[in-house]
């Protein structure tokens, strides 16, 4: 499985998370995206990792949403960014790999604008990290 398959298994797990009226495990959610028997480790290393850090990401990503609430984005669009700001902030991949990615994320799963604005929220995150 791809790292581009994972990221969106990952949305998809965080939107499920999200979306449920009633609380859901992260295993429940996962069924749904991921046939058991199958595991797509990366997926939920970035699930499992959004999930525990989603206090520090949202402070590190709110200063940049200019005049926008993070509770008023979208959500698939505050997930692509909480988990854009996960790989940014605790991973080693390379930046632009994973704005390129959040950017074709935004582009299959949100609307015709929101991947310039996701891009300009990580550009910021990038340039205020070290």
């Amino acid at each position: 499985m791809s790292r581009t398959e994972s990221r969106e298994h990952a949305i998809q797990i965080l939107f499920q998370i999200e979306n449920e009226t009633h609380e859901i495990s992260v295993e429940d959610a996962t069924r749904f995206i991921v046939e058991p028997p199958n595991r797509d480790v990366f997926a939920d290393e970035l699930v499992h990792g959004v999930i525990s850090k989603q206090n520090e990401l949202d402070d590190k990503i709110t200063p940049h949403l200019k005049s926008w609430a993070l509770e008023r984005l979208n959500k698939i669009d505050r997930i692509i960014l909480r988990l854009s700001a996960f790989e940014l902030l605790y991973t080693d991949a390379p930046e632009k790999v994973i704005v390129n990615e959040a950017v074709n994320l935004a582009k299959k799963f949100s609307d015709d604008e929101s991947y310039k604005f996701i891009n300009g929220v990580l550009s910021e995150i990038i340039k205020n990290k070290a």
